[in-house]
């Protein structure tokens, strides 16, 4: 199993662009394609998977450590709405499926890239033994899928975070803790807006994520050199991973990635065994951007 916590504890990594950027869209039937419901773009998990395939492919080929599944809005309380909650644990099962495919298809010189598993909180209507099962499925069909963590992004002091945290953690017991927890912290420096201790006991890690685009390069490095970051995000398209690729290999000393100041303390570059080789592969870049 790939080891996304030590990865992230040692160097700040890469992630794709927003999926639906990076979809063919032109080649969609809506009633075939995402049964009448556009603002589910998850259900082409099911009706055209290679779709949703190519799409992390191109993230990965331009350089991105880690794609994020075509998950968001499918838990089973999510889909209520559009009346697809019987498919929620397959359409997260392929959206797992899918994405661990695409990492495997692109070779990297033992370069070691990573799937996050998505779970929402959308602000959903029920009881926490209810968001307790709904999260629980949700993860299970992930793990299933063969994610390598679960991104919990839910808002700190929320009533159903305890239920979600439950939840995860039930389905990671249920799959012998194949994969990890770990909640998205975005842009919150503010005081009170932390998770409290008691919840970060419950979890593996924080994935202290900001959205990174290319003409931000100085507020990526300040980012950085203040350890406020350990994931950036691929900006809004294809290319914006590419630049952010080579703003992250200008900032690394051993044109990898940036290491975690306390990790270049114990281990000096020179000596530090990197989580992968993270070599250039501009035919495959160029591919991506075709």
């Amino acid at each position: 199993m790939r080891n996304i916590i030590k990865a992230l504890d040692e160097r700040v990594l890469l992630s794709d662009a927003p999926l639906a950027r990076s979809l063919d869209m032109s080649s969609l039937d809506v009633e075939r394609d995402l049964y009448g419901n556009t603002a589910t773009l998850a259900v082409l998990n099911i009706t055209r998977p290679n779709l949703v395939f190519k799409a992390h492919q191109k993230h990965l080929l331009a350089g991105a450590d880690i794609v994020r599944t075509n998950s968001l809005d499918i838990s089973p309380l999510s889909l209520k709405g559009s009346e697809l909650e019987q498919e929620a644990f397959i359409l997260n099962y392929k959206a797992a499926e899918i994405a661990s495919e695409a990492v495997d298809s692109v070779a990297g010189n033992g370069r070691r890239r990573f799937v996050l598993g998505i779970i929402r909180d959308t602000g959903w209507t029920a009881g926490p033994a209810e968001v307790v099962e709904a999260i629980s499925l949700q993860a299970e069909a992930l793990l299933a899928g063969g994610v390598d963590g679960l991104l919990l992004d839910c808002l700190p002091g929320i009533g159903r975070i305890q239920p979600i945290v439950t939840g995860a953690r039930k389905a990671l017991s249920a799959h012998g803790y194949h994969g990890a927890a770990l909640f998205l912290q975005q842009n919150r420096e503010e005081a009170g807006t932390n998770y409290s201790s008691h919840v970060l006991s419950q979890v593996d890690g924080v994935v202290r994520y900001r959205p990174g685009f290319a003409k931000d390069a100085k507020d990526v490095e300040g980012w950085i050199d203040h350890e406020k970051v350990n994931l950036i995000g691929g900006g809004a398209s294809v290319s914006d991973i590419v630049q952010l690729d080579g703003i992250l290999r200008g900032l690394a000393e051993d044109r990898l990635r940036p290491l975690q100041s306390w990790t270049k303390e114990i281990a000096p570059v020179d000596r530090f065994e990197p989580v992968s080789s993270w070599n250039y592969y501009d035919e495959d870049k160029e591919l991506a951007l075709a």
